[in-house]
Parts: structure tokens; sequence; C-alpha cells
């Protein structure tokens, strides 16, 4: 005959879902906050006194109905068959916030934290349910049901203590006594960081949930600190007391500061949206169908920021805390953490596994900071052990491939491709060096592959980055193809024009310096017809062989010379030619032209007029056929051979020229005359500042990726004490002497052109070196 028979429970099970499955303090913590959290508290206060811990929330309480088929009912969780708010004043339907937990299993956080549990609770302002439990009396016999131990649960019309009692009269204390572990000031901090990472730590305006720790006996040593730190200027941002509100400053650490990537899932699940900032500048925005099908219900929300090594130091002196240590890329469920998710040894996204494969290809966790944010749907269930984060499932895995593809390697595509590229801007805090050609015109590109890829809309670029570079840059040519193809994906014809005009110059630059070879090569081929007709009076005549071979040796120097000097000239005053032209049948037109115009014409003119200056004095002393072309050689031999070879002839009459080289290599692509315009310019200034000893230094520091740093200083008249701030003797026009205000202006084009950086420093280098100091500093 058959019988039915239940499941017998034992007591060892308290044991197995409550420290077995709480894995640590922290953890516990967070899931009683997050039950306050959830039950509509408005604040949780966390106080830490002598053995004894007590979390008290001014939340919606529980009635003695609820305490007993709720709180008492192992594994049953209200949130998840949806009768939690079934008869609370704001109901289900209004509710503001998704719950944080469902699992049932939170409650035993209680006895993870201590020994004695007393639960008071009060849900309509007048009888408050305290139960009182001693978890102990589970661990004394195994073999003793689980349904067999029993508390007591009393009312009162007050809550025990006082000091707890919640500020809008309903709410829950938990009052932990007998702690299983001890509690100590560096494990209170640690504590209320990890609070701060609890609820979205990237969130903007004011909070709508908060949490603050009174730690009595940790007052004396807040205010000593507070002390300590207050001895300095001002109060630094890394003050960080136990008591007080959980605050989040980490976008005051951020903002601005570093490249974010964000994306969020809109139009019912449909479309994704993506926007990309660097430094507190727009790169662009996008939007495209989505393809994630899992992700369609979850509201998918995430922001990623890349820390530069600027940025990561900002972060450390704000945060008091190094960014790794912090944590990576944190994922958020209705609005809680899902822990570990991002921290430092954790590898939810696959991150840490990709960089070993290429360090200098993919970023990896320790290179990003940031958060995901979904919305508690089927098949993203958290795990319930609480260090296990997500239950892997199908939908899961199709997040983690959203991230890594619509975020992480679109973050890649700007960072990898175009901001590692510039070894300087590493260290730099805003997005001067982005602005310059070489960086603007791959970012120009980066958008024009954006614009033209299928299914992808471009909203919105940022047209100060996205340009037409400069003539005179190496990426010129292939900044118009991609402007090109941007303008003719966005139908922008304002763009489309500014193109083409920029298209017919370089057409015409072109046709100049193809007339210019062409003139080369017919005087070669003289010179070749030539040289063949000594060598053959050569053979005739033994007398005038050697007289011959001199004149032939001296003639072929000359003969490259010229060629040299005449192809350059040729061609730069070709430019010129074309410049002026143009700016002739404007006049002509009676066109209105702006100051400014009229600067650029004249900048124009002035940096091609340099070059000729340069290339004769190459030419006059009969070296470096092609100047005017990229070679890859030694830099810094390069540069002490043009100081020793050709500054120092064409000096003035009782000024010297030197340069102090270390000796060491570094090999880069130049061009040797663009060193020629560098160095005589710095020369010249020097000169009309009435300097009589002009000092090049040269060092090449160490490492794998060695940089040329170049002192130039001299015996002049300095900079005037005017000159504030000093980075202004950079600008266009910005003269102290009768110039033009160009020289300066020149260098740094050039200089940035290397993707170097170009400083002027206040001080003078030494005593006998007593007038302007400037620091140039090129990348290999």
């Amino acid at each position: 005959m058959a019988t039915t028979q239940p499941f017998k429970v034992s007591t060892g099970l308290k044991d197995l879902i409550g420290r077995g499955l709480i894995t640590n303090d922290f953890v516990a913590v967070f899931e009683l906050v997050k039950n306050s959290f959830d039950a509509h508290a408005k604040l949780v206060r966390i106080f830490f006194e002598k053995d004894k811990i007590v979390i008290a929330d001014n939340g919606k309480g529980m009635s003695r109905d609820d305490i007993l088929n709720k709180w008492l009912f192992v594994a049953y969780s209200a949130k998840r068959d949806g009768t939690e708010d079934k008869n609370y004043r704001d109901g289900v339907a209004k509710r503001g916030r998704t719950y944080a937990g469902a699992k049932g299993v939170g409650r035993f956080s209680c006895d993870r934290l201590g020994t004695k549990l007393m639960l008071s609770s009060c849900a309509d302002k007048k009888v408050v349910q305290v139960l009182e439990i001693d978890w102990t009396l589970y661990e004394k016999d195994s073999m003793q049901e689980f349904n067999e131990i029993a508390f007591d649960l009393t009312n009162t019309k007050n809550f025990p203590n006082p000091l707890y009692k919640p500020n809008r009269g309903t709410g829950t204390v938990l009052e932990i006594r007998n702690l299983r572990s001890a509690w100590d000031r560096k494990k209170l901090l640690m504590l209320k960081r990890e609070l701060a990472k609890l609820i979205n730590p990237f969130s903007t305006g004011t909070p709508d949930f908060e949490i603050e720790i009174i730690a009595p006996e940790e007052q004396d040593a807040d205010q000593a600190e507070f002390a300590k730190k207050a001895k300095q200027d001002e109060l630094p941002k890394d003050w960080f007391p136990v008591n007080g509100k959980i605050e989040n400053t980490i976008l005051d650490a951020l903002r601005n500061r570093t490249t974010a990537i964000r994306i969020a899932i809109v139009n019912r699940g449909k479309v994704i949206e993506t926007c990309l900032e660097d430094r507190g500048e727009k790169i662009y925005k996008i939007r495209e169908s989505s393809s994630y099908e899992k992700l369609r219900h979850t509201n998918l929300e995430a922001e990623i920021y890349f820390l530069n090594r600027s940025a990561k130091t900002v972060f450390t002196r704000r945060m008091g805390i190094h960014s790794v240590q912090f944590g990576s890329i944190f994922l958020f469920r209705n609005g809680f953490r899902i822990f570990p998710i991002g921290e430092e040894h954790d590898d939810f996204f696959g991150l840490t596994r990709r960089k070993q494969q290429g360090t200098r290809r993919y970023l990896g966790s320790r290179d990003l900071i940031g958060r995901v944010e979904i919305k508690g749907v089927k098949g993203f269930d958290e795990a319930t052990s609480r260090d296990q984060g997500l239950i892997l499932t199908p939908e899961v895995e199709e997040l983690i491939e959203c991230i890594k593809d619509k975020c992480i390697r679109r973050l890649e595509r700007y960072v990898v491709d175009i901001t590692w590229k510039d070894q300087f801007d590493k260290d730099i805090g805003d997005m001067s060096r982005m602005r310059l050609d070489t960086s603007s015109a791959l970012i120009g590109q980066l958008v024009s592959r954006l614009a033209a890829t299928e299914g992808v809309e471009l909203i919105e670029y940022n047209p100060d980055l996205v340009r037409i570079v400069d003539e005179k840059s190496a990426a010129f040519e292939a900044s118009l193809k991609a402007l090109e193809l941007l303008a003719e994906k966005t139908d922008d014809e304002a763009l489309l024009v500014r193109v083409e005009i920029a298209a017919q110059r370089l057409k015409e630059m072109q046709a100049a310096e193809a007339e210019a070879r062409r003139a080369e090569q017919q005087a070669e081929a003289r010179a070749d017809k030539a040289e063949k007709a000594a060598a053959t009076a050569e053979a005739k005549y033994d007398e005038e062989r050697e007289r011959s071979q001199f004149l032939v040796a001296v003639a072929s120097l000359d003969q490259d010379t010229i060629l040299n000097l005449h192809h350059q000239i040729l061609m730069h005053a070709s430019d010129v030619h074309i410049g002026i032209k143009r700016m002739m049948g404007k006049l002509r037109k009676d066109t209105s032209i702006r100051k400014e115009a009229w600067v650029d014409f004249l900048e124009r003119i002035s940096f091609r007029n340099s070059q000729i200056l340069t290339a004769s004095r190459f030419a006059t002393k009969g070296g470096y056929k092609h100047q005017s072309a990229e070679i890859e050689d030694d830099l810094p031999v390069y540069i002490d051979d043009y100081i020793t070879k050709i500054s120092s002839l064409w000096a003035p009459r009782g000024v010297t020229v030197e340069a102090n080289s270390d000796g060491k290599k570094l090999m880069r692509p130049f061009r040797p005359i663009e060193i020629g315009i560098v160095i005589d310019n710095l020369v010249s200034n020097a000169v009309k500042a009435r300097a009589e000893k002009i000092v090049f230094f040269l060092e090449v520091s160490k490492g794998e990726k060695p940089r040329l740093s170049i002192t130039i200083a001299d015996n002049g008249l300095g900079w005037p004490e005017s000159t504030d701030p000093i980075e202004q003797v950079f600008e266009k026009g910005f003269t102290t002497t009768d110039g033009s205000g160009l020289g300066l202006y020149h260098i740094k084009q050039i200089v940035e052109g290397f993707g170097g950086i170009l400083e002027a420093l206040q001080e003078p280098y030494s005593e006998e070196l007593d007038g302007a100091q400037l620091i140039l500093r090129i990348p290999s």
C-alpha cells in the first residue's frame, strides 16, 4: 500500500543557504541593503557598534502577516510571484523601481554577520512587530528538523531602541549581535567603497536611495584624519571618512578626462544608438538596427570609459584608490550591482583573455571602467550563490557579445588606431593632440568608414575634428578622400564644396611639382650629355685628363646642387605664384576679403619662402639632393650635421651656433627640408633677440619607444615678462620684435606634424644661456 511522505529538512539547511551562499561579510550587507531598497526605502542607515551591527531603513515595513508568511517562509519570494506590493499604497503599477532581489534567501545574511538577530518592523505606524532569532539553535543537532525550532514574535507600540527608529515612521530595523567577525577601520572603509559601487556609481542627479554609515568608535579617527588632510591648501578629493553618507564621485574623476562610449537599445529593442566622446567632446553619434533579439526587452544601456595615463593619475588623486582596484566594467540588474562582475580579478566579458592575445591591439579590463545596465527579464538571473554573478545562458552570452562588439571594439578603433599612435597623447588631459592634422585625418577616416557602413546612420559628428587638414600636412590628400566619402554619404553639400576647392588646390600643387620634376629631368639629361663629352675629351688628352677629372668632380657637385635648387625653388615658387594669382583674382572681382583670410594667405607665402631659403642654403652647401622627400635616417645625427655644416655657415658674424648631442641614435622618417626650416627659424629668432650664442642640446631617452628631446637655449633678451601665458608665443602673428610673428608658428606646425610637442619655458637654461629656452620633443 502506497503512502505519501514529504521531505524532512534538517536544521543544517540554515548553514547551506546562509553562510554557504552568502559568501562574505560585504555580500551579506549588500543583500540586506537590497532588501531595504525593494521595500521602497529612501534611506538605509548602517550602525557599527561594539559587537553589534544595525541596519535600519525607512521603507514600507512588514506586518505580522508579512513576517509569518513571507519573511519566515524559507526560499519564498513574494517579489518573484508578483505579490510583494499587492496591498502597498503605491501599487505595483506605480512602482518606480524594479526589484533588486527575488531569491528568498537574502534574509539569511543576518546569520552570516552574527549569531543573534532582533528584527523590528512597522508597516502602519501603530504597531511594531518584534522577532528575535538565535541562529545557534540550528547548529546544535543536524538530526533535528528545521521546522521544530520556533521563535517569539511579539508587538509593541514603539521600536525597542529609539536611536534606530526610521525617520518616516514605517520601516525595518535589523539588530545583529554576537558578530562572527571583527570590523576594524580598514574593513569599514573597504565596505564604504564597495557600497559606493552597489548602486550605479555613474548616475547623475539627486539619488532617491541613500546609504549612511554610523560608527561612533571611528569618529575620533575620522576627525584626526580630517585635521591631517586639512593642513593642506584645501581638503583633497580623496578625503574618505568612515562615518557619513555614501557618495559617488566617480563621474567627477572621469568627466572630461577620458574617452567614453555609450550605447542604448531603444525603440522597443529594435535600434541601437551609440555615442563616442573624448575628453568632453563628442566625436560621433550613430544609429543602427539591433540584431540582438535576446536583448530586446532588457532596456540595455552601457557607458564604458578608457583611461589613459593622465586620466588614471587624476582618478587616483580624486578617488584615493587606483582605478584597477576600484574595478572595471560593472553589471547592474534592476539598478543593483551583480557581484563580483567588475572586480579586479573578474573577467566576465573576457577582456583580460583577449588582451593577452595582443597587448597593443586590444583593450583589457585594466584599461577600462564603466557600467552595463539591464532590466531583470527572463534569461538574466542571478546565481543563488552570491559571488557567482549571472547564470550563464544564451541571453547572457548575447549580452557579452553585444558589449564586446558595439562598445569595446568601437572604442578600440578610436583609442588603439588613433590616440595610441600619438606617443604624447597618453599624458595629455585635453584634446589638443587630437586636433593635430595627423590625428584629425585619422578621425575623419574613422567617421567616414562608419558613415559608409551598411545599415549605420550617422546622426552627428564633430566638425572641429573631422575637417580638411592643412595642405602642408602629409595627411592632406588622405583627409580629402575620407571627407569626400563622408560628404557623399551624408548629403552635406557645404562640405562637398569645401572638399572640391581643396582638391583643386591639391591638383594645382601636384601640377606645379610635376612641372618642376620635368624641368629637373631635362636638366639632368643635358648634364649627363655634358659629362659624357667630358669623358671623351679625357680619353684623348692625357694632360687634360687630370684637370678634367677635377672639373668633372666639381661640376658633378655643382650640377647636383643646381638641379636640386632649381627643382625646389621652382616647386615652391610655383605654389607662391598660384596663391598670389588666386588672391589677385579675388581683388579684381572686388571680393571682400576678411583679415583672417589675409593672415592665412601671408602665412602660406611665408612658409613657402622659408622653404626656398632653406633649400638655397642646402644647395649652396652642396648636400642632400632630396631634402624635400621623406627619408628614414638617424634624426639626431642629421640635426647635429645640419647645425654644424649649415647653420654655423649662415649665422651672422659674431654669433655662434652649437650642437651638443648625447650621441644616441633615433631612427625615424622625416623630411630634411622641414628640419632645416625648424632650425633656421629658431636661429633667426634668437639672432633677432640679440643672442650671440645659441646651443641645441640633443638627448634620446631609453626604452622601447625612445624620444628625441631638443633643448634650445641662447643668451639673448629672452621672453618679455608680459608674455603670459607663455604658450602665446606660438600663436600666428605673435612677435616681440619687428618680425612677422610666423617663425615659431611654423616651427610648431612642423613639430606637431612629426607627432611631437614644442614648449616654451619662462625660466632661462643657465647663467651663461640666460635668454629664451624651448624644449622640442619628437617620438620615434
